[in-house]
């Protein structure tokens, strides 16, 4: 009975079942989907429900399906606070609820449409829908003029557009550097870190920041015996869908830098049965990656809080073309495995 249950189930989410992988796959979409319909827990006195209401739902889907199939015990920690706070997170940064004064309520209706898929945001709990991940989509023909950059706030622009228009920005000045000053790494290998304690000295342009708490970013040049710096405003570091600050929005400065000099890593592509695994080798800006965790797996189960799994994750084989696009527009080249 509980074989045809997770069948039924991973039927109904698109979400083929061929081991204990694709279990933990239909549960972690599943505990997705059920924590968002608690959004409508809330009483005629309220119109939203707390934060912890949404958490403990990720945990009591997960708990229950643990007890259904004790073989996939392993692949999850005790404490699931951390998976708990991953979906949540995922969730909040894509626009998939709203957030108030610790209490969380759902979004309006939402859709955009890409080759044929349309992705949705506040769907009703009760409609049918297929998950990659934690995302929703439907493969039935719509129409819509709202685009998925629009939809998840990813950047519209090229590389080299964005780059060209930060960098007309103030003009070059001299600087010398203080103690804490690190510099972007442009060179492999990253495993070692994105920044470095040395600048170079040659005349490509990079990135600078110094400062303890408030950290400042700058790009800066060695040019003709000297080291040269031009600003970064302020407003270009704050995420692309908050509009709030965020220390990692840098990345998306570093990835058209990396990407000018020809040292910014493909995405490698490999099909896996009905799913696509995607590699990335460096971090995409916050707003594509929250994309890319949203409409795809983790490899593993067993989060610790704060820990987050942005390099190598697995998404539906529908999904891939449309996120293919998006992330192909802005310039990310992808290298497909040939089966």
């Amino acid at each position: 009975m509980k074989n045809r249950l997770i069948n039924a189930i991973g039927g109904q989410l698109n979400i083929p079942r061929s081991g204990l992988e694709s279990i933990c796959q239909i549960v972690y979409s599943v505990a997705g989907q059920m924590a968002l319909a608690s959004l409508w827990d809330y009483d005629e006195e309220q119109d939203s429900v707390s934060v912890q209401h949404f958490k403990n739902r990720v945990i009591k889907i997960i708990d229950a399906y643990i007890d259904l199939f004790p073989e996939i015990s392993p692949y999850f920690l005790d404490d699931k606070t951390g998976i708990a706070e991953d979906i949540y997170t995922v969730y909040l940064h894509n626009g998939l609820l709203y957030h108030s004064a610790n209490r969380v309520s759902p979004v309006a209706y939402a859709e955009a449409v890409s080759d044929n898929i349309c992705l949705l945001k506040g769907a009703s709990p009760d409609l049918k829908l297929f998950m990659s991940g934690l995302g929703f989509y439907s493969a039935e023909q719509r129409s819509t003029e709202r685009t998925i950059a629009n939809l998840f706030g990813l950047q519209k622009q090229s590389f080299e557009s964005y780059l060209e228009e930060l960098l007309s920005y103030d003009e070059w000045k001299e600087i010398t550097w203080s103690d804490n000053t690190e510099f972007l790494r442009l060179d492999l290998p990253f495993s070692r870190g994105y920044w470095q304690q040395e600048p170079n000295y040659d005349d490509r342009i990079s990135i600078a920041r110094f400062g303890e708490l408030n950290r400042i970013y700058t790009f800066y040049r060695y040019y003709e015996g000297v080291f040269q710096h031009k600003s970064i405003p302020v407003w270009r570091l704050k995420d692309y869908f908050t509009n709030a600050a965020n220390d990692m929005e840098y990345i998306r400065i570093a990835v058209a830098l990396l990407n000018r000099y020809g040292t910014l890593p493909k995405i490698q592509v490999k099909e896996t049965g009905n799913q696509i695994e995607l590699k990335v080798g460096y971090r995409f800006p916050p707003s594509e990656e929250y994309f890319f965790r949203l409409y795809s797996w983790p490899m593993r189960y067993d989060f610790e809080p704060n820990e987050t799994q942005v390099f190598t994750r697995k998404m539906s084989k529908q999904i891939y073309p449309v996120f293919k696009k998006e992330i192909s527009s802005i310039g990310y080249q992808f290298v497909e495995e040939q089966s």
